[in-house]
């Protein structure tokens, strides 16, 4: 038969005794006979033959029965007959009598998909994936969630984790609407694994939300009504715990391995990752959230010259551990109850930190901020039995950027970045010879600028009278130190650019302690502070710093160039190196 010939999908029945079917895919311009890619086809030079050879890059392997001398064992093989018979067909050296003994439990006849026609994908866990599991966690949502209807799904060919592997509807996401909701993908593996990841998008009391990953064992094996998958364990079941799913002794986890072999550094974190709990019943056990950035972020860190940042400084390696479980879709995070619009969390290490991690959602992307790194989760909601985790594509708490970059990227400072953009303000702030302390008013300070003071808020943003706008930003800037929370509150006050020093004291808001600048009768509390950027830090306020008088068009400020106190605070910082 000619290849051009062939539907997106085909099937075809083979010779051999039974008629196994070939699934014939062409996927863009390459053509799959099961998970064989068809690298060449080599056509009839003459005469009246229709046949064509075509040359693959795999063996395709049958299901065959045990006693090959049995001819009706070898007729309409279907995933069913290898879950009733578990003793009679050959599939390598594994066994599938546990899964096949629950689902005889539960009872084979409510999943009909095993025994009819159709094209369907089956995952059927091996027995050595119930070591140490009980088999009944199996349960009717469980087994509909091995199942994919409609799809004949092959190892070949596949794409990365992160490079938008294709989900498809299980048997359990097509149930009510109130029912567990699951869906699946498979990825190539960075360990050479072909991997199956169910995702349970709606969870109940017995199935949290979240994703488990098993190995495919053995796969391709092609039945009547589909093909069939042997996992190395079973599929929406959170068995792992947080330290099981990071231990970089197994190599299943050598995506997070970067990342577990600096915790195994850090004794008392190891030990709360070890030791968390996980309770509905205990308000006590709240389990934990664990950052963990890629293996990419971190080698990202060794050519940048900083990796060893993580090993003398636990408290920077806090940041990537929550002591309470936080889903990707938290109602904190969707739906903040604050005017930043963002969810803080007080990290869990070290003990007694105030340190926070701040967490919002962008479109459909979930962002974490700590120490300064704004990080992007790339991989969300991987559950364990004791926690989460959310892999992101940053370290916290090390940062690469400048000041200039948080300024440009964050989503509460839009307005200040804009108004900096005006005759190139913030430029100085990517320069890495220079350090800064920066109070940055969020976005809502300057609407309450606007609703105060209309006239002077036109002025500074129409972009005609630029010196205003920058003697603006001038009273919130610090040139020459790179001056943390403690260290101002320490000082009691900071040197800015322009204008008197401001006063730094500490006040109790809501039983939380925070930071408060103060000018004349202005208070500013720092509503998110210490953001180390690489040349300073960055603290966001929650108002600006201005008086009505200090806009005016009139006088010597007309003629007085902002760049003037900028090149004299610059001059006298290199002098004091």
């Amino acid at each position: 038969m000619d290849d051009s010939r062939f539907e997106a999908e085909e099937r075809l029945t083979s010779l051999l005794q039974g008629h196994p079917p070939l699934w014939i895919r062409r996927k863009e311009s390459d053509l799959y006979v099961n998970q064989a890619k068809v690298s060449m086809v080599l056509k009839p030079i003459s005469g009246e033959t229709k046949q064509f050879l075509y040359l693959i890059d795999s063996v395709l392997e049958p299901v065959i029965p045990k006693e090959e001398n049995n001819i009706a064992d070898y007729v309409d093989i279907k995933s069913g007959d290898l879950l009733n018979n578990t003793e009679k067909y050959t599939i390598g050296d594994f066994s599938i009598k546990k899964y096949a003994e629950q689902l005889a439990h539960l009872g084979l006849e409510k999943f009909p998909e095993y025994a009819a026609y159709g094209k369907s994908t089956f995952f059927i866990p091996v027995d050595q994936a119930f070591e140490g599991m009980d088999k009944r966690l199996v349960d009717e949502e469980v087994v509909r969630s091995h199942i994919v209807p409609g799809n004949v799904l092959f190892t070949q060919p596949n794409n990365k984790l992160d490079q938008d592997s294709k989900l498809y509807n299980t048997l359990q996401y097509k149930q009510a609407s109130m029912e567990v909701k699951v869906v699946v993908s498979m990825f190539d593996g960075d360990d050479g694994e072909i991997k199956v990841q169910s995702q349970t998008i709606t969870g109940n009391k017995n199935h949290a939300r979240g994703k488990v990953i098993a190995n495919i064992v053995k796969g391709n094996l092609p039945v009547q009504n589909g093909v069939v998958h042997l996992i190395d364990r079973p599929l929406v079941i959170l068995t792992n715990s947080l330290w099981e799913m990071l231990d970089p002794t197994k190599k299943e986890n050598k995506r997070f391995s970067k990342f577990a072999n600096l915790v195994i550094q850090h004794q008392p974190l190891l030990d709360m990752i070890q030791n968390a709990e996980s309770s509905d019943e205990d308000d006590t056990k709240n389990g934990a959230t664990l950052f963990v950035p890629t293996n990419t972020a971190f080698e990202a860190l060794l050519e940048a010259g900083l990796s060893e940042e993580l090993v003398y400084r636990p408290d920077l390696f806090g940041f990537h551990y929550l002591d309470s479980t936080v889903e990707s879709n938290d109602i904190r995070i969707i739906e903040p109850q604050n005017s930043w619009g963002m969810f803080g969390a007080t990290v869990g290490f070290p003990e007694g930190t105030k340190n926070k991690n701040w967490i919002w959602s962008s479109g459909s992307e979930v962002m974490v901020e700590g120490g300064g790194v704004q990080a992007t989760v790339v991989d969300g909601d991987i559950r364990a039995t004791n926690g989460i985790i959310h892999q992101i594509d940053k370290v916290l708490g090390v940062p690469l950027d400048t000041v200039l970059d948080k300024l440009k990227n964050d989503p509460m400072l839009k307005q200040t970045y804009q108004l900096g953009e005006q005759e190139h303000f913030n430029e100085k702030l990517g320069n890495t010879e220079l350090n800064f302390t920066y109070l940055i008013p969020m976005d809502q300070a300057w609407m309450d600028v606007k609703n105060m003071y209309s006239s002077a808020y036109k002025v500074l943003f129409l972009g005609t009278f630029f010196y205003q706008a920058h003697h603006a930003l001038e009273r919130h800037l610090k040139v020459g130190e790179s001056l943390s929370l403690e260290q101002m509150i320490a000082a009691g006050e900071l040197d800015t650019i322009r204008g008197a020093p401001l006063k730094i004291t500490t006040d109790t808001v809501d039983g939380e302690e925070v930071t408060v600048i103060k000018h004349e009768d202005i208070k500013s509390r720092v509503v998110r502070g210490n953001l180390r950027c690489s040349n300073g830090y960055v603290h966001i306020i929650d108002r600006v710093i201005m008086k009505r008088r200090d806009v005016t068009l009139s006088g010597c400020l007309m003629n007085l160039p902002s760049a003037v106190p900028v090149a004299l605070a610059l001059l006298l910082s290199m002098l004091v190196k």
